[in-house]
This record gives structure tokens, C-alpha cells and sequence, in this order.
């Protein structure tokens, strides 16, 4: 199960650049190109890899419960990888209402208003915390040898696109609001 959530986060982050850069150029108003299927895939992974976290981890919080220990400070990667999936898993509802909605099959934009505008925010950040905590781990499952170099290059590609999907979503927030 292990190594099938591990296949299945690679997909993910694949699914997760593409949806993100299509996300992004179409909220800065560069194309209009919708790929639902994309969009529906990513989210199916996204769930079944959120149920598979939970399976993953219910040992560790059984072993919490039963002893009271939960060696936070010790494991902290480990909670916040948790946290983290939790918080996107939680977000991921107002990601899928944010923009659009659909009224008797004629599609809308919705106004884009501040409090989806954090939403938007919690949500990039929860993403981008969950990558940056669990490259390191799993670059280390992988077997990597200088973990530390592709770590580094992993973390950079992630700042990277999450600095281009916050400018585009705070560009479309200001494009609505001002």
C-alpha cells in the first residue's frame, strides 16, 4: 500500500502542475482552455490518496491514544504531513466552488470575493507545506544517496509554481474587486 501511495503522489504531482499552470494562465486571462477531465482526475487521486494517508496513519495515532505519547516534537515531519493533507483535504471543497457554479446548465464565474480569496490561500499553502515536508522523507524511501541536492531542486520547482499561482490569484482577485 505503501509503495502504491508513493506511485500514486508522483502522478499527483504531475496532475498537480498541470492543473495548477492551466489554473493560473487562465485566471491571468491567457487562454480559456478547460480540461475537466483533468480537473476530475486530479481530484479522485487527491481522495484516494487522502484515504490511504488516513489507512497509513492509523497505527501511529493508535499507538498515540493507547499510551498518550505522541512524540510530537520528534515526528514533527511526520504531524505535519498530516495536518497539512488534512487542511487540503478540508480545502479542496472551496477550491472546487471558488470560480464557477452552473445554473439550470449555463455556466457562471462567481464573484470572487475576499473570503475565497483566503480560502485560495490556505489552500496553495497547505499544498505547498504538505510537498515541502514530505520531500525529504520521501526522497529518503527512494533510496536516494544525495537526497539533499534533489530535495533542494524539488523545493525550488514548488516555490516556483506556487509563486506563479499566488500572483495569478491575486491578480484575478484584483481584477475583480478593483
Amino acid at each position: 500500500m505503501k509503495k502504491f501511495n508513493s506511485l500514486l503522489a508522483r502522478f499527483m504531482l504531475v496532475l498537480l502542475a498541470l492543473h495548477g499552470l492551466m489554473g493560473a494562465f487562465t485566471l491571468l486571462r491567457m487562454t480559456t482552455f478547460n480540461w475537466k477531465p483533468l480537473s476530475y482526475t486530479l481530484l479522485a487521486a487527491l481522495l484516494l490518496h487522502g484515504i490511504l494517508g488516513i489507512l497509513l496513519s492509523k497505527d501511529a495515532v493508535r499507538e498515540g491514544m493507547r499510551t498518550g505519547r505522541w512524540y510530537l516534537k520528534e515526528n514533527a515531519s511526520f504531524w505535519l504531513i498530516r495536518l497539512s493533507g488534512f487542511v487540503i483535504l478540508l480545502s479542496v471543497w472551496f477550491h472546487i466552488t471558488a470560480y464557477t457554479t452552473t445554473v439550470n446548465g449555463v455556466f457562471f464565474l462567481r464573484e470572487f470575493t475576499t473570503l475565497r480569496f483566503f480560502s485560495q490561500i490556505i489552500f496553495i499553502s497547505a499544498i505547498l507545506i504538505h510537498l515541502l515536508c514530505a520531500t525529504k522523507p520521501w526522497m529518503i524511501k527512494r533510496g536516494l544517496l544525495k537526497y539533499e541536492e534533489r530535495t533542494a531542486d524539488y523545493i525550488l520547482v514548488y516555490s516556483i509554481f506556487s509563486v506563479l499561482f499566488l500572483f495569478a490569484l491575486i491578480s484575478y482577485f484584483i481584477y475583480w474587486n478593483f
